[in-house]
């Protein structure tokens, strides 16, 4: 094997020991820090701390301790250079040969003590350094920063005895980027007790290409907001193949926030709008397709209903899917989309929406579990996810009127005859007339379910909660 000197410092633990132990066992040499040697030493792994090895002790109450030339002098020299090798015998350093290390999170100082003093304690120089130092000099160093990856390295070293060096430029780009998020909150929180302008980084990951973005001549690529949970992340691509376009993943994102609220439906969808909502399967026969159009549900779709509805006009499949399904979709080049577990589906702290090259956030809105029966709490949550002034109507699980981006005019305008509402539930983001009301009920429907944000309301029939109905931007 061609590692022989391991460089180990991690605040996360978690699954060091394997990593450690395996590269102990093939007579690699592990240096590592005070908590990181003492917890290796605990599992029965040798570790020689950075005071022992470099014989130069801690000093300025920790603040200097593995910035030392014997640690990164062994990882920044390059191995194969005559001129570094005869400097590293003149300074009597080491070679490392693989870094093990992770930072501690800063925003766990700022929620411990938030006060200039106590950050300044708190901020790691020498781990970011190490990071960047390991990363640069890559093609002689494996630079591990990322705990998920101790597998597949112990894997590469089981099968060839080292590490490709494809899986280094991997490795060091994460190492950069986890040096940089560090920073990033270390600026961030330095600066709001600075009162400085600019006191906020929004760092984005890049996901993938898109086949394109709003139109076929526009290239477009998939972001993601850093360390922010979102809806869409553990949604699963499942044909790949085929790319993936911007209307079919605003479906995606406006079902999975309507499968948060709801885990039993299933739903036509059409340019990021709810066109149709079942509180069940799909109902024998029923089709609404067309171009950027979705089904999905959450229950288990099959490849005769892919079939059907993809022949019907519908692009694209979210949710659930047996394996006749896959096949199908496949067979046929159609986008399918997996969802989670109902479990694993959350909303993110905060919602970002964007114009030209400026964002708007926003911190993002939940509802409270109201105690509704099933119709009025599918037609709240249509409500909830579709486009501003809507019209959601159901009855018996199945809505009977969805309408959505309706001008202020149009809303309040709009003529319900020509729908068979009796006995129906409905609900909306807007405040609505008493005339508007007076139609609802003369067309058969028994509730109304309103924000009550500008005004209050008379009528029995009316169901006020109380709460700002501004929708999420889809």
């Amino acid at each position: 094997m061609n590692i022989k000197r391991a460089f180990i410092s991690v605040h996360n633990k978690s699954g060091v020991e394997k990593i450690a132990g395996y590269l102990a066992s093939n007579g690699v040499e592990i240096v590592a820090t005070d908590h990181t040697a003492e917890y290796l030493i605990d599992h029965g792994i040798n570790a020689i701390k950075v005071a022992d090895y470099t014989g130069f002790p801690s000093i300025f109450d920790g603040r200097l301790k593995a910035i030392h030339p014997r640690i990164i002098g062994g990882i920044l020299a390059i191995q194969d250079l005559p001129s570094h090798m005869t400097e590293m015998k003149e300074h009597s350093i080491l070679p490392f040969d693989i870094i093990v290390l992770n930072l501690k999170p800063f925003e766990s100082a700022v929620k411990k003590s938030p006060d200039e003093l106590n950050l300044s304690k708190e901020i790691d120089v020498s781990g970011p350094a190490l990071l960047m130092a390991g990363a640069k000099n890559h093609r002689d160093i494996v630079v591990i920063s990322d705990p998920t990856d101790y597998d597949e390295v112990i894997e590469s070293l089981e099968e060839c005895g080292d590490v490709l060096l494809l899986k280094r430029r991997r490795y060091a780009l994460k190492a950069i980027y986890a040096a940089m998020l560090y920073n990033s909150s270390i600026h961030k929180a330095l600066s709001q007790i600075f009162a400085s302008e600019k006191y906020d980084y929004t760092v984005m990951e890049y996901v993938m290409q898109l086949l394109y973005g709003d139109n076929p001549s526009q290239k477009a690529y998939l972001l993601k907001l850093s360390k922010e949970p979102g809806l869409l992340d553990e949604v699963q691509i499942g044909n790949p193949a085929v790319g993936l376009k911007k209307s079919q993943l605003r479906n995606m994102n406006v079902f999975m926030e309507l499968y948060y609220y709801s885990d039993n439906i299933s739903v036509f969808l059409d340019k990021g709008k709810i066109t149709k909502v079942f509180a069940g399967k799909l109902r024998d026969g029923y089709s609404e397709g067309g171009p950027d159009t979705m089904f999905a549900s959450t229950f288990a779709i099959d490849g005769d209903t892919i079939k059907k509805l993809h022949e019907d006009g519908v692009e694209a499949f979210g949710g659930v899917f047996d394996r006749d399904a896959i096949l199908a979709a496949r067979e046929r080049d159609i986008m399918i989309l997996t969802a989670p577990a109902h479990e694993a589906v959350s909303l993110s702290e905060e919602t970002y929406s964007g114009f030209g090259n400026y964002f708007v956030r926003e911190l993002s809105y939940k509802m409270k579990d109201y105690d509704l029966e099933n119709d009025d709490k599918l037609a709240l949550f249509c409500s909830r996810v579709n486009r501003a002034n809507n019209l959601s109507i159901f009855r018996e699980g199945e809505s009977a009127l969805l309408k959505s981006g309706l001008s202020y005019s149009e809303l309040m305008n709009y003529d319900f005859e020509n729908h068979d509402l009796q006995d129906s539930v409905m609900a909306s983001d807007n405040d609505l007339t008493d005339e508007v009301l007076a139609r609802l009920k003369a067309a058969g429907v028994r509730r109304m379910i309103l924000p009550g944000t500008r005004r209050t309301y008379s009528h029995k029939s009316v169901l006020v909660l109380g709460i700002d109905f501004t929708r999420l931007n889809n």
